[in-house]
């Protein structure tokens, strides 16, 4: 039987980060959620007849400590980050490096199959990760998120913890913002249309926070949700708090099916 501390060391959460994934005991779909904050893990099964729950203490590297100071101070200014002035850059660290530079990589066919430059994304060389940059509408890097390539867990890894969601083509120009639920599908969203024409936007898989809201109120008053096709509640609940249109597909958008695309299409030109 997995021991629970190395299962939740293995997920390499970051400070205020949340994993939601199998359960290591009872093996529960989507059932086990793990949350890192300020040196403790916090885990939990949602499954009725499974009792893990409680809490794994770790000690904070220089980074996390950092981050931490960052966001309580952040939160006494003024309870929650609500513009980009507040939010605190990323350092890079030495292993995400810039994926065209690598020579050989776990799944040379990924990008390619989503249409994603090699020049926009980074590779995590620890963790076989591809890694798309979050930034500020001034180009600043506050986040990052990587993909795993290798079927690691947890699939999606935030590396820092800013309220920054992630876009894709040019938020101070574009007409319309359709807004998912990860990365590479507003990378798929934005380069179906006409360039120019449509901002990705990911939430990351957080629910939808005042600084979204903020940010995407700032930017567009054409507003879509394409969230996926299981998370027809989610679409619903926030189409109604942002007053806007939703699609309700028949799979994830960046596998573009073409009805799918049709659909998305008639809002997005209609």
């Amino acid at each position: 039987m997995i021991k629970i501390s190395d299962f939740l060391d293995g997920l390499g959460l970051s400070e205020q980060q949340t994993y939601r994934g199998d359960c290591p005991l009872c093996r529960g779909k989507n059932t086990f959620t793990v949350t890192s904050e300020y040196g403790h893990k916090l885990y939990n099964c949602y499954k009725n007849t499974c009792k893990i729950s409680g809490v794994h203490h770790h000690l904070m590297d220089k980074d996390g400590i950092e981050r931490a100071l960052a966001r309580l101070a952040g939160k006494d200014r003024q309870g929650e980050a609500s513009n980009q002035q507040d939010l605190c850059p990323y350092v890079k660290p030495p292993y995400l490096v810039p994926y065209h530079t690598i020579e050989n990589t776990i799944d040379p066919t990924f990008l390619d199959r989503y249409g994603i430059s090699p020049r926009k994304v980074f590779y995590d060389v620890r963790q076989d990760r591809v890694v798309f940059p979050v930034l500020t509408e001034s180009n600043v890097l506050v986040d990052a998120v990587g993909r795993s390539l290798t079927g690691r867990q947890p699939k999606w890894l935030r590396y820092a913890a800013s309220p920054m969601p992630y876009t894709q083509g040019d938020v101070n120009s574009t007409d319309v913002v359709v807004v998912v639920e990860d990365a590479i599908s507003a990378y798929v969203v934005s380069n179906l249309f006409t360039a120019g024409k449509v901002c990705g936007l990911a939430l990351l898989g957080t629910q939808l926070t005042q600084f979204h809201k903020d940010y995407i109120e700032k930017h567009w008053d054409n507003v879509i949700i394409a969230l996926d096709a299981d998370a027809l509640d989610k679409t619903i609940k926030m189409s109604h708090e942002l007053n806007c249109k939703a699609v309700y597909l028949y799979d994830d958008i960046k596998y573009k099916r073409e009805d799918d695309i049709a659909k998305l299409s008639e809002l997005v030109y209609g």
